[in-house]
């Protein structure tokens, strides 16, 4: 399909079909999305004028049709050797990507911070259930503390306790041990509500209902023709936060008997699995929105309306097959918004704000996260 050319304004029905937001800083293809397996990757480029039609792309061909700013070769390239279209694969290359310095200081910096961040949440992450664990099969006699996760010795510990309550469960208590951890680790991206610092994706949800809030008000002070633009990214957000409020409550309820997750840990184990790619596939996309709404929102009125028109180009709809019954009437509705509101952008076609708009994508790499 390479070059071919959708007639309409485009409304994938799947994540899959929608692919994975790629955060390039070359700014033609910005709003571009990934999809697809190995040699058989695509790049979804939204019309850059913001009106009907979008390109499909093969991957491998991106550098000889555009041209791209060195990180987003070496991104390019890391996504290629990859393989892979998900939004947790697309972070990973990303945060390597972002650590060479390539998309300046500021996101070089921040991807050290997020990496050093991820392994410490990892840690609390596993302390966190287990001491969930031991006090739910223990009636409250037993504790872990944070110094059983931290060493070697305190691992072996924590193990030791754990049998002492495996036999609620008819588990041995080095394979109760073992479904602990593998479930913390499929935890990573959320966490868990108890974790007084919540990871990325807790964060992400709520930055987009701020997200939501913030623009929204905006639209009701505003009196240009932007204003019904930021109505529509309000709608859209807000839509987009509950449904993901939902599945953190489906993904959280496993914690809530833990002897029954863990009996049945490969039925949980699956099911937790997907409610948490599931939230990584609604919330891919908006951190580049958000951060761009964050900068915009001390600046004068000319440059919000400015920000409102070109984040309405690429709003990450949630497609129509992900949801149903009256979810489904809603998302069809804001597509029809949608089309009705997002006119051409006479820029993004010309370049003429290319030179400007590199310099603002750098700074807004370095503050999506």
């Amino acid at each position: 399909m390479d070059g071919a050319v959708s007639k309409s304004f485009w409304a994938p029905p799947t994540f899959a079909e929608r692919g994975a937001s790629v955060p390039f800083t070359t700014p033609i293809i910005v709003g571009s999305r990934v999809r697809g397996h190995y040699d058989e990757l695509e790049l979804v480029v939204p019309n850059p004028s913001g009106a009907k039609g979008n390109y499909i792309l093969g991957w491998k061909s991106l550098p000889e049709v555009f041209s791209l700013t060195v990180h987003d070769r070496v991104l390019h390239r890391a996504l290629d050797e990859a393989g892979a279209s998900t939004p947790e694969a697309v972070r990973a290359a990303t945060m390597r990507t972002a650590a060479t310095g390539l998309a300046g200081p500021a996101a070089a910096k921040q991807a050290k911070t997020l990496l050093k961040e991820q392994e410490d949440f990892k840690l609390l992450i596993q302390f966190s259930l287990l001491s969930e664990t031991v006090t739910q099969l223990s009636g409250g006699q037993l504790q872990i503390t944070l110094a059983h996760v931290q060493s070697e010795t305190g691992r072996q510990q924590a193990k030791l306790i754990l049998a002492r309550v495996a036999h609620k469960v008819n588990i041995e208590g080095n394979e109760l041990y073992a479904r602990i951890e593998a479930w913390s680790d499929l935890l990573g991206p959320i966490g868990t509500p108890k974790l007084t610092r919540a990871p990325r994706l807790r964060r992400m949800r709520q930055r987009i209902e701020e997200f939501a809030n913030s623009i929204g008000g905006w639209s009701e002070v505003d009196k240009s023709e932007h204003s019904p633009l930021g109505g529509l990214a309000s709608l859209v957000a807000r839509e987009t936060a509950a449904l993901a409020a939902e599945t953190f409550a489906a993904a959280d309820s496993y914690l809530e008997k833990i002897d029954k997750t863990v009996t049945v840990w490969e039925k949980s184990q699956t099911e937790i699995a997907d409610a948490i790619e599931r939230i990584s596939w609604m919330l891919d996309g908006w951190d580049l929105l958000v951060a761009m709404w964050e900068d915009a929102v001390v600046k004068a009125p000319h440059e919000q309306q400015a920000v409102v028109q070109e984040l309405a180009r690429i709003l990450p709809i949630i497609p129509e097959e992900e949801v149903t019954g009256a979810r489904r009437d809603k998302i069809r509705e804001i597509g029809v918004q949608r089309r009705k509101l997002v006119k051409p952008m006479e820029d993004w076609v010309t370049g003429t704000i290319d030179a400007d708009l590199r310099t603002r994508l750098e700074k807004y790499k370095a503050k999506a996260a």
